[in-house]
């Protein structure tokens, strides 16, 4: 199997939820280039699954040291401080990455959540899409249905769910990621 097949097929696993297979399926990618921050960073998400984070952030950070401006490495150590319960340090860590990248929707929806989930910086929140009208991702979407969820109307935000899955349809899968790991639409 060629290594990028077994990219492929360990991305599969990861899709599937099959983690131990994944694993398993990525390592002939590493052996052949273990320089590969793709195949790094899909290491560290599938060690994050497990709960496994040092070497998640191990995998992360070694992505990053190969190539700094590696997006979806940089998204993923901040996510490993929220899984962490470290909720200062992951506010401080998006607010730093969304200076970094102003226009990256899914790092202001990733902050929004942050902030919501913490009663953190209302002044913030405030600017967090703060327009009313749809952005060009399921951002805006997902990010008034985490409004609505905190302030305890779960209908409202099925509503703008719903419109997100129609319009985007598979492009929503991240930002419902992280809406379920905030918690914020598991509240009463």
């Amino acid at each position: 199997m060629s290594s990028a097949a077994a990219t492929q097929a360990a991305a599969a696993d990861f899709q599937n939820k099959k983690y131990d297979n994944a694993l398993r399926d990525l390592e002939p990618s590493l052996q052949a280039d273990p320089h590969n921050v793709e195949a790094l960073n899909l290491k560290g998400a599938i060690l994050t699954k497990q709960k496994n984070y040092d070497a998640a952030l191990a995998c992360y950070k070694e992505a990053l040291q190969l190539s700094p401006d590696f997006f979806p490495a940089k998204y993923n150590v901040g996510a490993l401080l929220a899984l962490r319960h470290e909720w200062n340090a992951a506010i401080d860590y998006y607010r730093s990455l969304l200076i970094e990248q102003p226009s990256n929707e899914l790092v202001e929806y990733k902050l929004l959540l942050l902030l919501l989930h913490e009663n953190a910086a209302p002044e913030l929140q405030a600017k967090l899409f703060a327009t009313d009208l749809p952005t060009n991702t399921p951002a805006w979407y997902y990010a008034t249905a985490a409004r609505y969820y905190k302030k305890g109307n779960a209908s409202e935000a099925a509503k703008y769910l719903d419109a997100a899955k129609n319009i985007y349809a598979d492009k929503t899968e991240i930002f419902q990621e992280e809406l379920d790991e905030s918690g914020l639409n598991e509240r009463k």
